[in-house]
């Protein structure tokens, strides 16, 4: 009940009457359901799902016992958005509030033909998702356990020889294989001149010798994601490479021992920018800190120039420093951290220290 409260706090500060929600993360955050083609309606005396026959079942095991479910049918409804205005205009609604940033223009089209009267006021429920409770922050660990764990079990068969894409899939089987749902994201796996990519998925190219080797990956556990970056090199690193290395070290380390409840995104992405920047690397850390994780890969709190979110203990993020030096090669340096009261913990624990792969 707790999480519906912060709905009713969003509706009372934006004087919506009730809520229709459409992001697939969201619905499963205040109502337990994993599934998706769905809406979800909530006033202040109901909440129902609005599915179809393919997930009622899935709906009425999964849902918290507050909710209903509505199985939206052709033949009752021109739409599922029918249905969502149906119930909004059974129960006296003057102004319905609506996640807008998940609806496409047709979505918007067809929900406003049928609101009729009903005036429609777009919402972000981003952040009412950004502290997470226990339960959630044992899902996270989870997570991040399942990663750690099978990034040890492939760190023997790293070397030589060995394709991007073949390294990739051996990660991804050995997360499922200890417990995840899925992967987080598409694994990254990028080697030499490709480890100046930042989002350089897994390719064809192979292992060689005094290769930076990048690799950007996550695990699922009960819908919550891990994010974790270590990158490793083949054979002895040469000086340039020792030395990237040994700035993007230190600058992750500086996130995580500065990161404290009170402070910004925005504020400690520049934090640590600004030490990039004063080792001569500035222009070569072309992307934000971090980003929150939970139910979605990327969510709020933004930890970037942008970030103006201030940080507050049971907030979950990633601290993300990198050096990306375009036709030579890169590093980066993840993990995903809960901040507490006293700063912020990792929930990874694969160490960071260069790693030569001999």
């Amino acid at each position: 009940m707790a999480k519906v409260q912060k709905i009713f706090e969003l509706m009372a500060r934006e004087m919506v009457d009730a809520v229709i929600i459409k992001d697939v993360s969201t619905i499963r955050y205040l109502t337990g359901f994993s599934g998706d083609s769905s809406l979800f309606y909530l006033d202040r005396c109901q909440g129902v799902l609005i599915t179809d026959g393919r997930y009622t079942e899935q709906a009425q095991k999964e849902m918290r016992q507050l909710f209903k479910v509505l199985e939206y049918r052709a033949e009752h409804a021109a739409s599922i958005f029918e249905a969502a205005a149906s119930l909004a205009k059974d129960n006296k609604v003057n102004v319905l509030g609506f996640d807008g940033g998940f609806f496409s223009y047709n979505d918007y089209a067809c929900m406003e033909k049928y609101a009729g009267e009903i005036h429609l006021q777009t919402m972000d429920f981003s952040n009412i998702r950004m502290v997470k409770d226990e339960r959630e922050l044992k899902c996270l660990l989870r997570a991040s356990q399942i990663a750690d764990e099978a990034f040890m079990k492939l760190l023997p068969e790293i070397g030589e020889g060995i394709s991007e894409k073949t390294l990739a899939a051996r990660l991804e089987y050995y997360m499922r294989e200890l417990g995840s749902e899925k992967p987080s994201f598409d694994t990254i796996v990028a080697s030499g001149y490709r480890s100046a990519l930042p989002h350089g998925v897994a390719s064809d190219k192979l292992l060689e010798l005094k290769d930076f080797v990048t690799f950007d990956f996550g695990a699922v556990y009960k819908g919550y994601h891990s994010d974790i970056t270590r990158t490793v090199v083949i054979g002895l690193a040469l000086d340039w490479q020792k030395e990237i290395y040994a700035v993007v070290e230190e600058a992750q380390r500086r996130g995580y021992r500065s990161a404290q409840p009170g402070m910004t995104g925005a504020e400690l992405d520049e934090l640590v920018r600004s030490y990039i920047k004063d080792c001569g690397y500035g222009d070569y850390f072309v992307h934000g800190l971090g980003h929150g994780v939970g139910l979605d890969i990327h969510e709020a709190p933004s930890i970037n120039k942008r970030g103006s979110q201030v940080l507050a203990p049971g907030m979950v993020f990633s601290i993300e420093p990198g050096i990306y030096i375009p036709g030579k090669g890169g590093v980066r340096i993840e993990d995903t951290v809960v901040l507490t009261d006293n700063g912020a913990e990792a929930l990874n624990r694969v160490k960071k220290q260069l790693i030569e792969i001999l």
